[in-house]
């Protein structure tokens, strides 16, 4: 067995014992992150890599998602979370001030704080350690910070949007300046051992929102997912391998883009065509919907 020097198992010893908190921070390498996260319902679908997939024609007026912020905190080190959420489309809109979640993997010696901006569609949050708490961290009683959700959030879908590609996103930067130069970012706030503290904007994920007017890899529209879909699928890869040339609409390549890669190829093809044998498989009775089947067999 190879013998460790004495020097080198000082040096990982003394690693050991270095607080985690001491590399949060952004010149360390490190950053917490933000990201969004959407719970299905009867009118959406959740896809495995959490795209909302929403068929138009299923809206009624009176249809919104319930969107989860979530903070990824490795380093346990934060005192002040502020999100600030913002959709630049206003077919979906926020109308309501986000709400605490039930359970938080924070104690309850927190303050929690929530407007809206409906001019400029925005969510403001602010999730931070009491003011007579002055010098403290948020303290942890989960092993995660990201076990549960920090607060919640309805956006209101239009039922009338159209198809196309949407974004639910942390505003990181200002998007108007000049006519509001004190609009809110997203920022999250350290505090050191030694008692400093530092604000830093944290990496972010946003919330993709594919539109169609039909159900995902129904192609063709014509209510059922089968191998006509998966043909018409490689006929469109076709086209655009060879070509460059698209033949779908936007209804057609949102419907057909199963893993949400922006590409119509083969691999989507041959998604649907495992879906279709799943539903040939007994009947159909009971089977699970197309999203979730995706989910299923990713597990």
């Amino acid at each position: 067995m190879k013998k460790i020097s004495f020097i080198t198992a000082l040096a990982m010893s003394l690693t050991a014992v270095i607080p985690f908190s001491a590399m949060a921070d952004p010149e360390e390498g490190y950053l917490p992150i933000m990201y969004l996260s959407v719970e299905d319902n009867e009118k959406i679908s959740v896809l495995p890599d959490g795209t909302v997939y929403i068929n138009n024609e299923d809206l009624t007026g009176d249809d919104s998602i319930r969107v989860n912020v979530y903070v990824q905190d490795e380093s346990k080190s934060c005192w002040n979370l502020a999100p600030k959420v913002k959709c630049a489309d206003g077919n979906i809109k926020f109308n309501e001030n986000a709400i605490e979640n039930e359970t938080t993997a924070y104690d309850d010696q927190h303050e929690f704080i929530s407007s809206i901006d409906k001019e400029y569609n925005t969510v403001n949050i602010t999730f931070k350690t009491p003011l007579l708490s002055t010098g403290t961290k948020l303290e942890l009683t989960s092993e995660n910070t990201d076990d549960y959700p920090i607060a919640y959030f309805n956006a209101d879908v239009n039922s009338e949007i159209p198809a196309g590609n949407y974004r639910i996103y942390f505003l990181t930067e200002p998007d108007d300046p000049e006519n509001n130069p004190d609009q809110r970012l997203t920022q999250i706030s350290f505090r050191y051992d030694d008692g400093d503290s530092k604000t830093f904007t944290p990496e972010v994920r946003d919330q993709k929102i594919v539109v169609s007017d039909r159900m995902l890899g129904d192609v063709n529209k014509d209510g059922l997912i089968d191998a006509v879909d998966a043909s018409e699928v490689l006929g469109e890869y076709a086209s655009l391998s060879t070509d460059g040339v698209s033949t779908f609409t936007i209804e057609q390549t949102n419907a057909a883009n199963i893993n949400m890669d922006e590409y119509t190829d083969a691999v989507d093809a041959s998604a649907i065509l495992d879906y279709y044998a799943y539903l040939s498989t007994n009947g159909q009775e009971d089977k699970l919907g197309f999203a979730e089947y995706l989910t299923s067999i990713q597990e």
